[in-house]
């Protein structure tokens, strides 16, 4: 067993061990009549959004639960994604938009496409993103990574 630690005249004496574990309170009520106005969420029927990096992760995630929802969807990513295919499974509500969100024409044509089957754009969730799996420094060869790869990380998670 250790000796116990000398404490500094700003902390606190330590809690003893058989103290009761605190109370955690009880989840605060959501939806109508909560008085939350996180609450106020309204339903996305009907509405038509657009969703960047649609065809994979959070993205995906976020086109199947809008169309569920009553939504229609534009996915848009890149044309190398599974995105035709995600767009295919969930039928007439979703379309694919193949693009690259750091190309202005790209993004374009994805909102021209929104336009032309669905009539409008009511709303847009910016998921795509990407990462680079490479050290800020590199010691081994005293070397900095790359500006450009850092540079296409911010363009594509923050940018589009």
């Amino acid at each position: 067993r250790s000796p116990p630690r000398a404490r500094l005249p700003h902390q606190s004496p330590p809690l003893p061990v058989s103290s009761p574990p605190l109370p955690v309170p009880p989840p605060a009520p959501i939806g109508p009549g909560s008085g939350r106005a996180m609450a106020a969420i309204r339903s996305v029927k009907g509405l038509v959004g657009l969703v960047t990096g649609g065809a994979s992760g959070l993205g995906k995630a976020t086109v199947e639960r809008l169309v569920a929802q009553g939504a229609r969807v534009v996915l848009l990513d890149l044309a190398t994604s599974p995105g035709h295919q995600v767009a295919t499974e969930l039928g007439e509500s979703c379309s694919f938009a193949p693009a690259d969100v750091t190309s202005p024409e790209d993004v374009g044509a994805a909102l021209s496409l929104a336009q032309k089957n669905f009539g409008r754009l009511d709303l847009v969730v910016n998921c795509a993103g990407v990462g680079v799996a490479i050290k800020t420094y590199n010691s081994k060869k005293d070397k900095v990574h790359e500006l450009e790869d850092f540079q296409k990380v911010i363009n594509v998670s923050l940018g589009g």
